[in-house]
């Protein structure tokens, strides 16, 4: 489970140091180092070009493109891989012309002032524009609460900065970098800028112009409180997916964001109609009251990689916090409609507040007294404290040789996660479902 995500970190790691060994080989290499001066410049330089790539490989790791999905093991796996890598890019980016200016300090600072203001140079206006556009993105993305529509919107920036900086390495060999910084650099550059500006056009113009979107109509809502169980029905054919899978949903009713939403599969694998059930978290949330019978919903997917049946052999515990028990709706129902007897065996804790919180119930209770091999445990935090990982030792006794599948809120997780670790528990013998956005 762990060797595919660790390929593809080797795989990313090895393509973002290219320009360094293109430095080594073809360019000025270790003979660079020989001083101060010669040293922050050539540091400056490679953390420009390292930087460069890394930012090219995001837009590649946002584009959901399947097979990528698959050497990291799901989409959540992706997006937190894309996070990394985009924020290291931006530490490498902002090193890039402090180490570029470090020669001039603090013997000629006029000269380091011409590397960080505006001049009339376009190749270095165009590099300040694009890293003062990604500071100003990225605070955006870290410090501040928006609608996510209006944070999806600012984010599409990004692109035109990834163009600006495209424009920057471009035009600046041929005006402030006199040096030959290494033959087919022109090449390597054109390459990076391709990688980055197809991964960005994918994502907004190209897939859902090749490849057309499932669709459905909502069958029926059914509300309790803040939760929704919202089924939708296919005009045509209908998706294949597994229980534990998650799929994107455009809703086409004016009074909700036409943005694709990420939502958990609580429906059994390929069934014909999709069940999705949804909590009232957040402003797209709470706009779902005004869905009504028959609205069109665009489905794309299916996602995620969060399947308990590759370990069927094996012990499992399935852990879920409030609504994350939606994929594990959808494998409980899997488990109801095959009639098949279990291979190994599924221990189920569920985790709310209060009893009337609990989603399934009589469905998990309903298993638990027909399946030998189903235990569910529902857990009233209300009532019996905090769930930990304890609590989970507690009931199974030992650990070991078992597999853990968990999801629910970050905190939730993490607590468990970090506990069980601290008992001996193999991080390969963890799984969850991380899409914490939704």
């Amino acid at each position: 489970m762990r060797t595919k995500p660790a390929a593809g970190w080797t795989a990313l790691l090895l393509i973002s140091l290219i320009p360094v060994f293109l430095w080594m080989r073809w360019g000025p290499g270790t003979r660079e180092f020989v001083d101060y001066a010669s040293i922050t410049h050539s540091l400056g330089e490679l953390f420009g070009l390292v930087a460069m790539t890394m930012f090219a490989l995001t837009f590649l790791l946002s584009a959901r493109i399947s097979w990528i999905e698959d050497v990291f093991g799901g989409l959540d796996r992706v997006y937190m891989t894309h996070g990394i890598l985009g924020g290291t890019a931006l530490i490498l980016i902002l090193a890039h012309p402090i180490f570029l200016v470090l020669k001039f300090v603090p013997s000629r600072m006029d000269q380091a002032a011409a590397y960080l203001l505006p001049s009339s140079s376009w190749s270095v206006n165009l590099g300040i524009i694009a890293l003062l556009g990604m500071v100003v993105l990225l605070f955006i993305t870290l410090f501040t609460k928006m609608r996510y529509d209006r944070w999806k919107f600012t984010h599409e920036f990004m692109g035109l900065m990834f163009l600006l900086t495209v424009l920057h390495i471009f035009l600046v060999r041929g005006t402030i970098s006199q040096d030959d910084i290494f033959a087919g650099y022109y090449a390597y550059a054109s390459v990076v800028a391709a990688i980055g500006l197809f991964g960005f056009s994918y994502s907004l113009f190209i897939k859902n112009r090749l490849f057309k979107n499932a669709v459905y109509a909502v069958k029926s809502i059914r509300r309790k409180k803040d939760i929704f169980e919202i089924t939708i029905t296919p005009e045509h054919k209908p998706l294949s997916y597994k229980a534990g899978q998650f799929i994107f949903l455009r809703f086409y009713n004016e009074q909700i964001p036409k943005e694709a939403h990420p939502f958990s599969i609580a429906s059994g694998s390929d069934d014909h109609d999709i069940v999705v059930v949804v909590k009232e978290l957040g402003d797209y949330t709470r706009k779902l009251v005004h869905l009504r019978e028959g609205d069109k919903v665009s489905v794309e997917g299916p996602y995620g990689r969060f399947d308990h049946k590759r370990y069927g052999q094996d012990e499992r515990v399935w852990i879920a916090g409030g609504i994350g028990v939606t994929p594990f709706l959808g494998m409980a129902r899997d488990i109801t409609l095959t009639g098949t007897p279990l291979e190994g065996s599924i221990l189920f804790f569920y985790s709310v507040k209060r009893q009337e919180d609990l989603i399934g119930g009589a469905l998990f209770s309903e298993i638990d007294r027909r399946v030998s091999r189903f235990s569910f445990i529902p857990w009233i935090s209300h009532r019996q404290g905090r769930m930990t990982a304890q609590t989970v030792r507690d009931v199974c006794g030992t650990l070991k040789k078992k597999q853990f599948f968990l999801c629910g809120p970050t905190g939730f997780k993490e607590g468990i996660i970090k506990g069980l670790l601290a008992s001996g528990v193999r991080r390969s013998h963890i799984h969850e479902e991380a899409f914490d956005f939704r």
